[in-house]
């Protein structure tokens, strides 16, 4: 009997949505939800949303997006691009009918996470034949630092999974219906997973390869896809845009010379053995905490050992996945290693691979029939071991608005983000260049003020020579968010006709200067 995966066991599908829902609560997402970008890296959440307010408020074309900060071009322009920004772009035309609020791009953010893992549960209750069990695994992801951080805070990473899992959600619907709708549903997701972060096609390839092998070396009576040549049409045809775009994304970048998300890799055979032991103290000390709870990772690890040592047991696919899937996650981490210091979200996507090693073992443990006390006991394992995750990762996500992750936005930049009106009782006008002091990120303070300029991206502010440059290039104000650098001698020829203080922050006119011949 065909299954309806929606409609089948409503009042399951209502106790998963509950569920996910109080956690929201519960993680306080709902008093951060109308907070702008901050804390663990800022600067690349900036850059997403700098994007939106620049479709937003120039009215700019889907294929030509800029950014606050004009390094492009040779310092005249914004123009630059890094993932597909059909969010971006999206997100800017809502702005366009309910006004400009941030916690728009929240809610599109977050109402994706929520149906990437509504349609994991579903596919989950479907593989597992248990409602529990797959809320278990689907609410797991939900306890993921990384994952409640950056799923609403402007960055790609987590909407990118989220498809992911929509894709594998048609992808059951496709074994369970046999329909090529759902085939041409699954390529759409997956095609825009791997537009918008071309690292989540690790289960793409996964599902290829396997499609592949049992084409080529199983019988027809053992596949489990049984593809016939039109079924492969429509991921051959999500593959061109994908290809496409990244074409065109460099293209566009090398013609405005305003490159600032690298599209290659960063491979740790590159990585000095200083560098290499840094990263990993970092990864050891921060980071790795804030994927999942470290006992979760621990659990994890040794279910994949348990299952590679017992993988005469396990069916071919199974066994497939099992060790396919862990050695994507391997190359990624190789090819990419250079930049895990900081740049935790690379991470979130291979987090298919914690879905597929749990999905697999829970699988294996149903078959062992085990009696109904030991089954109760599980399940009141399962659920102390989901509640600990839980707690851990409020504890975490306080942290990063709390802690030493957010000081510089509460010491520094935050005051940016009101400075408006003591901009226009100043004459500093809207389309006035800036250039804003100390700032390592390309668009983080400029964002917060809505003007386009400079940072220290792209400039060498500790030269007076690339003042004298960028004033050149029509920056009309020095904005600077903290007086410890005030001392400091290469500032003294830009110092002298300040405009006026708001708070911590210090604005000077600097136009007109130049270098004393």
């Amino acid at each position: 009997m065909k299954l309806d995966f929606i409609k089948s066991n409503w009042f399951g599908n209502v106790i998963f949505a509950s569920v996910l829902l109080s956690m929201f609560f519960y993680y306080g997402l709902n008093k951060t939800f109308f907070d702008p970008p901050q804390s663990v890296h800022v600067w690349r959440q900036t850059n997403s949303i700098s994007l939106t307010q620049n479709y937003y408020q120039y009215n700019l074309p889907f294929l030509e997006p800029e950014m606050h900060n004009q390094f492009g071009n040779g310092g005249i322009s914004g123009k630059a691009v890094g993932e597909f920004p059909v969010i971006y772009y999206f997100v800017a035309q809502l702005w366009k009918v309910f006004g400009k609020h941030e916690w728009i791009f929240k809610l599109v953010q977050i109402a994706i996470l929520f149906m990437g893992l509504f349609s994991l549960y579903l596919s989950l209750k479907h593989l597992l034949k248990s409602q529990l069990w797959a809320g278990f695994v689907s609410l797991l992801i939900f306890t993921s630092p990384m994952i409640v951080f950056y799923g609403p805070n402007f960055l790609p990473d987590v909407p990118a999974l989220s498809f992911v899992f929509i894709a594998w959600y048609f992808i059951f619907r496709f074994l369970n219906n046999r329909q090529a709708i759902d085939l041409w549903g699954s390529a759409l997701f997956f095609c825009l997973s791997m537009l918008i972060k071309v690292t989540s096609a690790i289960s793409f390839v996964a599902l290829a390869g396997w499609v592949i092998f049992e084409l080529i070396f199983l019988k027809e009576n053992r596949r489990i896809f049984k593809f016939k040549l039109k079924y492969f049409l429509p991921f051959v045809l999500a593959f061109i845009p994908v290809v496409l775009w990244y074409v065109y994304a460099d293209y566009y970048n090398t013609i405005n010379k305003g490159h600032f998300s690298y599209h290659g890799i960063w491979p740790i055979w590159d990585v000095t053995k200083a560098d290499f032991y840094r990263i990993i103290d970092i990864q050891d000390k921060i980071f790795f905490r804030q994927l999942f709870l470290p006992y979760t990772q621990y659990i994890t690890l040794l279910i994949w050992l348990y299952l590679v040592a017992s993988i005469r047991k396990l069916s071919p696919i199974m066994r497939y996945f099992i060790l396919v899937l862990p050695l994507g996650f391997l190359i990624q981490v190789l090819l990419w290693f250079k930049i895990l210091d900081y740049h935790d979200y690379y991470m979130i996507n291979l987090v298919v691979v914690l879905v597929a090693v749990w999905t697999i073992f829970i699988i294996q443990l149903k078959r062992l029939e085990l009696k109904l006390y030991l089954k109760f006991a599980a399940y009141g394992l399962i659920s102390v071991f989901f509640i600990w995750n839980a707690i851990a990762c409020r504890k975490h996500l306080n942290e990063r608005y709390e802690g030493w992750m957010n000081e510089t936005y509460n010491k520094h930049f935050k005051t940016l983000i009101d400075i408006g009106p003591s901009f226009q009782k100043w004459g500093v006008n809207q389309e006035d260049k800036v250039i804003s002091i100390p700032d390592f990120t390309i668009n983080t303070t400029l964002y917060y003020m809505n003007r386009k300029g400079y940072t220290d991206f792209a400039s060498d502010f500790s030269k007076a020579e690339t003042f004298y440059w960028r004033i050149e290039q029509g920056a009309k104000y020095l904005v600077i968010n903290d007086s410890t650098i005030l001392s400091r001698e290469y500032l003294k020829p830009f110092i002298q006709k300040k405009v006026g203080k708001f708070e911590n922050v210090l604005v000077y006119d600097i136009q007109n200067i130049k270098p004393e011949k």
